[in-house]
């Protein structure tokens, strides 16, 4: 629970460093929590692989979606999709809600896995995004754990009705992050369902070297059970001091392009292909990479849109700047998976 919250202060930091400074203007009332979600009810999920959703497009180019052939699994856990400052924790029936979910992060970055694994992404009591900012508020406190415990239910809901010993990837962006690692910690660090962990891939929000006791970083492309991490800038970036985060010399970072920590620069050659914003197109060589202390610099994107290039956080584009090399490495490290252990 500290490093989890330690890793929301962090996350503060960064967007207080874009320019936001808007907080929750509500006391948290448990007696205002939105509906507990019940998972035995699809439309308490964003993804699954008997339902038709975002998960499963692919880019118009050739990629075959293989959920229902697929032998492995992945739970993903979306970002923060809710911004209103007059709610802790949003309802899983909003509407308004779920298409920003579905259209955005589902859509980009979910489907990446659905070339080796079942997809299953449940929608949970997430915190708005204003909450980070009221992070000295215990209340703030409350509302992430609410969030983390529809995230625990669904996963619990997944362990006993689909998985049957099936592996597993757990993957997740940003606040999605923040619920990845406390599941870690507490279904598979150290624990007999860590043999099932193909990998996990947690973006968007520092992850420190002692997160886990057990589940080690990830330095090559076929290591299994085992978790990579990484937060997108513009190459040469750095964010001013009173910006970065604490520790940040204990930030894990692994390289999306080459799979290991190493930190050498990482031409954009070897970026097999970027998803464009519209997510029907491939960029192949959009941008080369290297790591620089707690952060993967980005070398500027080359992109149709310029969406991205006024900005020197690339948080939004953790997945997409990287789209088929994730998609390749999910694949490697399945297979490698599958012949070692089945």
């Amino acid at each position: 629970m500290k490093r989890t919250i330690f890793l929301l202060l962090s996350t503060a930091l960064l967007l207080q460093a874009c320019g936001y400074t808007k907080a929750v203007k509500v006391a948290w009332d448990p007696a205002n929590n939105p509906p507990i979600p019940d998972y035995s009810d699809s439309s308490a999920w964003a993804a699954l692989p008997d339902m038709k959703d975002s998960a499963d497009h692919i880019p118009a180019m050739g990629l075959i979606d293989i959920q229902y052939t697929a032998r492995a699994d992945v739970f993903f856990i979306h970002p923060t999709s809710y911004f209103t400052r007059k709610h802790w924790n949003a309802d899983i029936h909003d509407e308004k809600v779920n298409d920003h979910t579905d259209e955005g992060t589902i859509t980009h970055q979910a489907s990446v896995f659905n070339g080796s694994c079942r997809v299953f992404a449940p929608r949970y009591r997430q915190t708005t995004y204003q909450a980070f900012f009221s992070l000295d508020n215990p209340e703030a406190t409350e509302a992430f754990k609410l969030a983390y415990g529809d995230v625990k239910a669904a996963f619990q809901y997944y362990l006993s009705h689909y998985n049957n010993g099936r592996p597993i990837i757990i993957a997740s962006h940003s606040q999605g992050t923040v619920m990845a690692v406390w599941l870690l910690q507490e279904f598979f660090d150290g624990t007999p369902l860590q043999k099932q962990l193909v990998a996990a891939y947690i973006t968007g929000m520092p992850v420190y070297n002692d997160d886990f006791t057990f589940i080690p970083v990830c330095d090559s492309a076929s290591q299994q059970q085992c978790y990579v991490s990484w937060r997108s800038f513009l190459y040469g970036h750095e964010p001013p001091e009173k910006y970065q985060i604490r520790n940040r010399e204990n930030v894990v970072v692994v390289n999306p392009l080459t799979w290991t920590t190493d930190t050498g620069f990482v031409a954009p050659v070897h970026n097999i292909g970027g998803l464009g914003k519209n997510a029907e197109t491939i960029y192949p060589q959009v941008c080369g990479t290297e790591i620089h202390g707690d952060l993967l610099w980005v070398t500027k994107p080359d992109i149709p849109g310029k969406a991205l290039l006024w900005m020197k956080n690339y948080h939004r584009a953790d997945y997409n700047l990287y789209w088929m090399n994730i998609r390749d490495n999910v694949a490697v490290k399945v297979n490698r998976y599958l012949e070692e252990h089945h």
